[in-house]
């Protein structure tokens, strides 16, 4: 099981040397935990072994182009309503993997799903709010289990500790859990101590 730990911003470098797999910041300037100029400048101090993502959320195709390349980020995760359209272009503009999200709590037909296969990494599941993401707020994984998707899924939405073993006998293909909310101590400042124990013990937690 993967790690990602999304929602970085006062302490990017100390969460980054505890080697997640992946982490996520912000670019949508609505957020709580929006990263901004002044944050941003700690990305190019984070291991190439630990993989950027960048947030977005319905924004300009130039502009997420031009953090891409700005950042170094090796993943986009689309978490708006971008279409079709948007991931070619996007996918056409770069070489940069893409991770698109998709409402769990209001779960899109799997025809809708499966026009996004040829041009995406993989399936982001999150409780979709207004606040899109980071509200701590579960949604019932059960309901994905009749899903029949060529590419694995991240799951989201209020993970926690207690959280995994139940993820792990879901029968789902996770790639990874992406955690948020549950492993802060305000938004943007994460808890270094949970974060560890949540990569030093996840063979454990998870099997």
């Amino acid at each position: 099981m993967k790690v990602k730990v999304c929602g970085l911003r006062d302490n990017i470098e100390e969460v980054a040397a505890l080697r997640p797999d992946l982490v996520g910041f912000i670019f949508y300037p609505e957020s709580k935990r929006y990263i901004g100029s002044k944050f941003a400048e700690s990305l190019d101090r984070i291991p190439d072994t630990v993989k950027k993502v960048g947030v977005f959320v319905n924004e300009a195709l130039e502009k997420v182009v031009t953090k891409v390349a700005e950042y170094h980020l090796d993943y986009v995760q689309l978490h708006g309503d971008e279409s079709i359209d948007y991931c070619s272009k996007l996918v056409k503009s770069m070489n940069v993997g893409i991770i698109k999200v998709f409402s769990g709590n209001c779960l899109p037909g799997i025809e809708e799903l499966n026009t996004y296969k040829e041009l995406i990494d993989y399936y982001l599941f999150d409780t979709r709010s207004d606040a899109y993401g980071g509200t701590g707020q579960k949604f019932d994984w059960s309901a994905l289990k009749d899903l029949k998707l060529s590419k694995p899924i991240i799951l989201s939405g209020g993970i926690g500790l207690e959280d995994l073993k139940s993820i792990s006998n879901s029968g789902l293909n996770v790639f990874a859990v992406d955690v948020n909310s549950k492993f802060e101590i305000k938004p943007g400042l994460k808890d270094t101590q949970l974060i560890r124990t949540l990569i030093e013990n996840r063979n454990e937690i998870y099997s």
